[in-house]
């Protein structure tokens, strides 16, 4: 459908939505078919700064009565806290689950029996699918009701959400509206090209334009040509409206914008929309550089820097975060950082505020290769102290991998000082109906241990610190701690080299020792399966160590907590 629309009126909206997002040329007042390729001018403005989340104290946040907000503990870690019903903030770590797609939006599920099987797995917040038409399904005319329905039903069960917000679309979603029929893909079509989706190159070198042919040829999805300045200008108007809409909400933690969006991964290359390249020779004009890869990663960036600072103008203290595909690009996976146009920096370099990167497959770990890598502070990682934060909202489940790397996985994220975690997705864990299987008995447990130790987790940071250490030379074991102070210490022991299916299960008595450099009296507690299964309070000598056993299998996960008490 074709809108009229004048320059002065795209530049308008991103002013009042974006405010110095960008600074579109002014000019007569063609329709959007035929706004001048070289308006992509408005993703260069020198002068424009993102807007990241807004950091706060403690007490800030209740003198502001932030409903939501990223606060600065005593000892430097960032952390979130929610407003509970009271109107006291209290911390908030994110316990997840995705939902609201596949194998469920067909269903017409009832969400209540959802929301309420949430809390049976112990999680507490839920990474809910939407889609742009979701909120806004004509041009310029939002509608809310459906997040606003599911919002009311997750609270009910005081279950939070993140908004994913898909900006593309799969040939494989038939509960929503076929793309060929969206608004936002069709807005900007003519002599049968459309300009506004990217356009991608197959292998015989042809460029496809049009959704039907993407279709015929077997192309999963449609992405949109964010360098196109209708197209940008709407999306930044959208992130504003649906900012704004939930600014005064305690249960929305912030929203993903996009789902494993970027440069389409698509074909032999991608995007050769004529804006984008248009955005190219803009680009090789300011830097002198001419290579194509590299202007790919440094517009998803700028991309992004506008997306979340549109989000941040209507509601400075949610947060925002991206997903780049499958956790390719921080996998070092070449061809995807080619073809995206992201990679492990891409976080950072955006102004996003937390990595919800991605795991799958028993080669997740390789992320860890590359985002510890630029995400270092010292001798530790920034995750806890710096932008953006460590959030994961998908780490795989069942017929993803099996569960010693589920598991492995959501102890990466506890370890290294994260805000929560999310798995993929709610139908691998249970059905529509509440019943849980296997894997949401596992899940269910791992929860219950984070949920009973995260008075630790929640303001605890990377390490031992100076005075309790946890440790186990057991064949392959590996005690992961937390420390908050000297006075607590969280000890998670794993086998992250046991985790293949070809390495058998084996039960054993696993030596673990618990060593203080400070006299006095200590609580210790081991969580095994989800319970408590043992809890004493000990006097310990400077520099002695206390030996414990746990009768712990190789694919299990032992959480110790060590608490001082009291002085001797």
């Amino acid at each position: 459908m074709k809108k009229s629309i004048h320059i002065a009126s795209v530049l308008a909206i991103c002013l009042a939505v974006a405010a110095t997002v960008c600074s579109c040329r002014n000019g007569n007042p063609p329709e959007v078919s035929s706004v001048p390729l070289e308006d992509v001018e408005c993703l260069f403005d020198s002068t424009f700064n993102v807007k990241t989340v807004t950091i706060l104290s403690k007490e800030e946040a209740r003198q502001k009565k932030a409903p939501f907000a990223l606060v600065r503990n005593p000892n430097g870690k960032l952390a979130l806290m929610a407003r509970d019903a009271d109107g006291e903030m209290q911390p908030f770590y994110m316990r997840g689950i995705e939902c609201g797609f596949w194998g469920m939006r067909s269903e017409n599920p009832d969400y209540d029996t959802i929301f309420e099987t949430y809390r049976k797995l112990g999680a507490n917040a839920s990474m809910f699918m939407i889609h742009w038409s979701d909120i806004e399904p004509r041009d310029g005319e939002f509608d809310f009701s459906f997040t606003d329905s599911i919002l009311q039903t997750a609270e009910r069960h005081g279950i939070k959400i993140v908004w994913v917000l898909f900006m593309h679309e799969q040939f494989d979603m038939p509960f929503l509206t076929a793309p060929e029929d969206l608004w936002m893909y069709n807005f900007d079509t003519r002599d049968g090209e459309n300009y506004a989706i990217q356009w991608i190159k197959d292998r015989n070198g042809d460029i496809i334009k049009d959704i039907p042919s993407q279709r015929e040829r077997h192309y999963s999805e449609i992405m949109p040509c964010y360098s196109n300045p209708a197209v940008y200008s709407r999306i930044i108007r959208m992130l504003g409206r649906l900012a704004d809409h939930y600014k005064d909400s305690s249960s929305v933690i912030g929203v993903q914008i996009g789902n494993e969006e970027h440069f389409s991964y698509q074909g032999i290359d991608s995007d050769l929309n004529p804006y984008t390249l248009a955005a190219f020779d803009k680009w090789k004009e300011l830097t002198g550089e001419t290579s194509w890869n590299r202007f790919k990663l440094d517009m998803v960036k700028r991309w992004f820097s506008r997306f979340t600072t549109a989000w941040h103008l209507y509601d400075p203290y949610k947060i925002t975060m991206i997903n780049p595909i499958a956790g390719g690009p921080e996998k070092g996976e070449t061809g995807i950082i080619d073809r995206s146009g992201t990679d492990a920096t891409t976080f950072r370099d955006s102004g996003i505020d937390a990595i919800a990167t991605m795991f799958y497959w028993d080669n997740g770990h390789k992320v860890w290769n590359n985002l510890d890598q630029v995400y270092k502070a010292n001798n530790t990682f920034s995750y806890p102290t710096r932008l953006p934060l460590l959030m994961s909202t998908e780490i795989g489940i069942r017929n993803l991998h099996p569960w010693p790397y589920t598991q492995e996985y959501m102890t990466n994220f506890i370890e290294r000082g994260s805000q929560g975690f999310a798995i993929y997705a709610y139908g691998h864990m249970a059905t529509l109906d509440g019943e849980l299987n296997e894997y949401g008995d596992h899940y269910r447990n791992y929860m219950a241990m984070v949920a009973a130790n995260e008075d630790i987790i929640w303001p605890g940071l990377p390490g031992i610190g100076d005075n309790i250490s946890i440790t186990s030379t057991y064949g392959g074991g590996k005690v992961s701690c937390l420390h908050y102070g000297n006075d607590a210490t969280l000890g998670i022991l794993h086998f992250p080299d046991d985790l293949r299916e070809e390495i058998p299960e084996k039960q054993a008595e696993i030596p673990v020792e618990i060593r203080v450099n400070e006299a006095g009296r200590y609580s210790i507690e081991v969580y095994l399966d989800g319970e408590v299964t043992e809890s004493q309070t000990a006097n310990l000598a400077a520099s002695k160590g206390r030996i414990i056993y746990l009768n712990l299998s190789n694919k299990d996960a032992a959480f110790i907590k060590v608490k001082k008490s009291g002085q001797l």
